[in-house]
């Protein structure tokens, strides 16, 4: 034995060691002697995502993870979703269900390496599935992940980092490919239900998956039905309510007064300052609970006195009929069949349906008299007063909670075929495939038509007085509740419709060239053609009628047409490089609105990588890749039809022109700078592809027979990445282009992007011939870079004994080392891991006995900055963000670095400095166990408890967040500990 080895030897002893004491007693019941060291197993050679050649090691030049079927029933999981939302590789924060004005309710997106849910690649069976139909935020499209059955997953194989040159656009952050169940033989029935510890979330999960094979046949088939109930405000007491904020976020406001409704029922003097007029004896109490009689109290900085704003019917509760988690009902069927014509020939058939009902929405239907958009005020003819009318809508009016909610009905189907075999004597493989699918999305939002409900609360008008509208105002109607058949008379739906599509043909070849002077010189090649397409279809009373979110239209194909070459070379036997080449053409665009045709052009790609694996121990792998990759615009980046809607703000040209500024009068109270005008969003059409960079550099080693340690380094750089201009930067810099100032004498002007950002933002800005704006343009331009880096470790260790079962122990853990983010190539660059999670460790230990069997699971959520939310501009803040002075007072964007008031403001901390940041909040541990018992051969009982140790968004508030739901949804659940129970039958 040579020093080296003896070294090696007993440093893997040591480390077993110290890691498995406890389980070392066990180890003198595991095989011993040399028959169990001659075992020799035969191998098959398979394909592992990331390369198109075949291999028999799983472990390639870069690093990839896999989850198989039993691991995700282990670790307590039932949708696929579920189970890859805990992958440390998800670092990243993606939309949350409960946020306000979410595009995409129903759906289930991943976000790899904090590059964003539309740079990462979904493949099922290595293929291409049709996006969700609704962009993302409004934006961009993504894969949906909730769409895939469970019970007919047989692994999920996650790679991370370019990949471009295998898979084409998309793959910036990485490929996540699910293999669905082939060549499967017997039946499984698996039937769980369960329910929150805490109540209002009930669930049920019924699936088949089984197969049949023949002599020359065999068919895979699964079928799945999930249900979940919605979860709202009224079943969580402890966040359903303003005053459920963490006491140490309220202001200087909130402690001198509390908390007071913000939603319910109340009328408006508008001649008298917004004064709450009272409302009539008993009014707030037919409501059954739902509001009652309050004081509206508001808090004045500058005299330090609380006032009086009248009375209003309040909610009892502001958020009780607010969703915490959607709810939907899944049905999805998945059949795969192959027949052998010949030893060298093999056809197959895939076919995968899914169908879904989805509950979801924030805010249920309220109403304004009248609308805003005409003056926000009518008068009563009656009293000669203009007022304004405010209401939410309760449950009991409407007809209960389903009429209050949103409805998504979605559909998807995946339909391929092909043929397989060898050729030239069984020394290449190929195959040739057709296939299409396809995904629509059915939206109903429950809305209130603000014409109707005008007529119904106001009835016909009788004149206009000082430019507002007269009527005969019946209040007593107003103080009173609607019946549900009243309500129908103005309670409409609007409905969206959406749908995706792609079609595509592929063929590969695959093999070995030839041998080399260290082994066969392996070899593949793929050529693909595709057209893909997506339709927006919003109702097109949606700006007009109904106060409803989500407008968003476009809709349109292009064609891609691919190839793309691989090479395996062992340099030496212990050495072998791998390099790949692919080129990918996009074009042929055409948007199906006619008065939205654009000259886009084509977008044409050629990415590579290079990757290296050396084996200088026999159980020792040290590899590194490198790899360019792209992602093609998203077609709704290019494609967007405009979406108008009215805004009213400062127009800063304006306002400099005038002479005026922030300090004279630049606000709404100048009519002359401050006014309504059009925004739209819409596509860009000269859009570039977004280009990444990506290496990693690591090593996979097996110190023991059961015993397997991973380390990586990774590393991700993105340029010309697409960003969304704001409103806000379009106006502030059309200013800046033209005059060279800002609004704030003291704070100058820089040009960020030179002469051709000038030129962009000048476009997109609509003024008629009095200089005052009739419309903005906002939209998506290539101008960001983004840079991500970290490590990744990983842990397995398996311990087989006679006497006391079968043991098994894996640990992942990722740190998110660096993320660094410029929108313009004149921004600083500074360090922003600390804007998000910065790590990530999930692990498992499964013990299997005769009879009895058990899983303990469990994962941990770095920390997050705490979250304060901006009423003026309706949006989450949480890099970095000021703390409250000692008054309580909460700092608002117009701070210096050092969280500094400005001089001369109204506000008593004016010249004052918090110097201080918003602390962390988190990290987020969560606990899964499992227990099962084998009643026969045949069946089986399972018992799960999610969450053991009842985690959840109320006990874990961000002490800085004032608005719903009070804790931080990319860390804490509001659904609290689960229990179900399982009965598993094969036959």
């Amino acid at each position: 034995m040579t020093q080296s080895t003896l070294h090696r030897n007993a440093l893997a002893s040591a480390l077993a060691l110290v890691l498995f004491a406890p389980l070392a007693a066990m180890a003198q019941d595991a095989p011993q002697g040399a028959a169990a060291q001659d075992q020799v197993t035969e191998v098959e050679k398979i394909t592992v995502t990331g390369s198109r050649i075949k291999r028999t090691d799983i472990e390639g030049p870069a690093p990839v993870t896999v989850m198989t079927a039993e691991q995700i029933k282990a670790e307590g999981f039932v949708t696929v979703y579920d189970a890859l939302s805990t992958l440390n590789e998800a670092i990243g924060t993606v939309e949350a269900d409960v946020q306000w004005g979410s595009h995409t309710p129903n759906a289930s997106p991943l976000n790899l390496r904090n590059m964003g849910p539309n740079r990462s690649l979904l493949l099922v069976n290595g293929r291409r599935v049709a996006d969700y139909p609704l962009p993302y935020g409004g934006q961009s499209n993504f894969a949906n992940y909730s769409n895939i059955p469970a019970a007919a997953v047989e692994r999920i194989e996650v790679l991370t980092g370019g990949a471009s040159a295998i898979y084409g656009s998309d793959a910036i952050a990485g490929v996540i490919n699910v293999i669905l169940k082939k060549n499967y033989s017997g039946d499984e029935i698996r039937v769980r239900g369960g329910t929150s510890t805490e109540g209002g979330r009930d669930t049920w999960d019924l699936s088949w998956a089984g197969g049949k094979t023949g002599d020359k046949w065999s068919v895979s088939y699964a079928l799945q039905w999930t249900k979940r109930d919605a979860l709202f405000g009224r079943d969580r007491p402890q966040m359903d309510d303003s005053d459920d904020a963490a006491p140490s976020s309220w202001n200087t406001e909130q402690r001198k007064v509390g908390f007071r409704p913000f939603t319910g029922l109340a009328l408006l003097d508008a001649g008298n300052g917004n004064r709450r007029l009272a409302p009539p004896a008993g009014a707030c109490e037919q409501f059954r609970g739902e509001y009652y009689r309050a004081d509206r109290l508001t808090y004045n900085y500058g005299t330090d006195t609380i006032s009086n704003t009248g009375q209003l019917c309040g909610k009892s509760a502001d958020f009780a009929d607010w969703l915490l988690r959607s709810g939907s009902e899944d049905w999805s069927a998945y059949a795969h069949a192959t027949w052998d014509f010949s030893d060298n020939l093999q056809g197959w058939v895939n076919v995968a349906l899914y169908d879904s009902k989805a509950q979801w929405g924030s805010s249920p239907p309220s109403l304004q008299l009248t609308d805003g958009l005409d003056g926000g005020a009518f008068i009563d003819a009656n009293t000669g007063r203009r007022l304004i009318g405010v209401r939410s809508f309760t449950p009991v009016e409407v007809g209960g909670m389903d009429n209050m909610r949103n409805l998504n009905k979605e559909q998807s189907w995946d339909l391929s075929a092909g043929l397989s075999g060898t050729v030239f004597d069984g020394r290449f493989n190929w195959d040739a495939s057709v296939g299409r699918s396809r995904y629509t999305v059915h939206e109903r939002i429950a809305t209130v038509d603000w014409d109707q409900a005008e007529n119904f609360f106001l009835g016909p008008q009788i004149g206009t007085q000082d430019g507002l509208p007269v009527y005969n105002f019946n209040e007593a109607r107003w103080w009173s509740p609607v019946t549900p058949e009243q309500y129908r008379q103005f309670g409409v739906n609007s409905i969206n419709n959406a749908a995706s599509w792609v079609n595509q043909a592929q063929a590969s070849l695959s093999g070995d060239l030839f041998e080399g002077w260290a082994g066969p010189i392996g070899f593949a090649a793929v050529l693909e053609a595709a057209k893909q397409g997506y339709q927006l279809d919003p109702d097109p009373r949606g700006n007009e009628d109904y106060w409803v979110q989500n407008i968003d239209r476009g809709g349109g194909e292009r064609t891609r047409y691919s190839a793309g070459i691989e090479f395996k070379i062992p340099l030496l036997q212990s050495l072998t490089l791998t390099a790949a080449a692919r080129r990918d053409h996009y074009g042929s665009y055409e948007a199906f609105d006619s008065a939205a045709r654009l000259a886009i052009g084509s977008q044409a790609e050629t990415t590579w990588n290079a990757g290296i694996e050396w084996r200088p121990l026999d159980n020792l792998l040290l590899r590194g890749s490198y790899a360019t990759s792209f992602h093609a615009p998203d077609m709704h980046f290019l494609l967007a039809q405009p979406s108008t809607s009215d805004v009213g703000m400062t127009d800063p040209l304006r306002c400099i022109e005038s002479g005026a500024s922030v300090t004279n009068d630049c606000g709404s109270g100048n009519p002359d700078v401050f006014y309504a005008f059009g925004a739209n969003r819409r596509g860009t059409p000269d859009l570039k592809s977004e280009l990444g960079e990506s290496w990693t550099v690591g090593f996979v080693w097996d110190a023991m027979d059961n015993l397997s340690l991973s380390a990586d380094y990774w590393s991700i750089e993105l340029e010309d990445e697409i960003r969304d201009l704001p409103l806000t930067t379009i106006l502030t810099d059309e200013a800046g282009c033209r005059t060279g100032r800002t609004v704030d004498p003291s704070v100058p002007w820089s040009n960020p992007s030179g002469a051709a950002y000038c030129s962009t933002i000048l476009a997109r800005v609509n003024r008629d011939a009095a200089g005052r704006l009739v419309s903005v343009e906002t939209g998506p331009i290539n101008i960001a870079q983004r840079s991500v880096a970290g490590i990744d470790a990983s842990l397995r260790y398996r311990l087989n004994t006679a006497r006391w079962g079968n043991f098994q122990f894996g640990l992942n853990y990722t740190n998110l080392i660096s993320m660094k983010e410029q929108v313009y190539a004149s921004d600083p660059n500074p360090e922003r891991r600390d804007r998000d999670v910065r790590s990530k460790v999930r692990g498992s230990v499964s013990w299997q006995g005769e009879k009895w069997n058990w899983t303990v699971y469990g994962d941990r959520i770095g920390s997050v900055p705490g979250v304060r939310y901006h009423w003026g501009t309706d949006r989450l803040d949480n890099p970095g963000g000021c703390r409250p002075f000692p008054d309580g007072y909460v700092p608002s964007d117009s701070l210096d670095a050092n969280c500094a008031v400005p001089p001369g403001s109204s506000n008593p901390n004016a010249g004052k400095s918090t110097s201080r940041y918003y602390g962390r909040v988190g990290p987020a541990i969560t606990w899964n166990f499992n227990a099962g018992y084998k009643v026969t051969d045949r069946a089986k009982i399972n018992f799960y408890v999610n969450n053991v140790f009842n985690s959840t968004g109320w006990n874990h508030k961000d002490p800085y967040k004032l608005d719903y739901e009070f804790y931080n949804s990319r860390l804490f659940s509001p659904i609290g500990r689960e229990v179900s129970l399982e009965y598993v039958f094969d036959f």
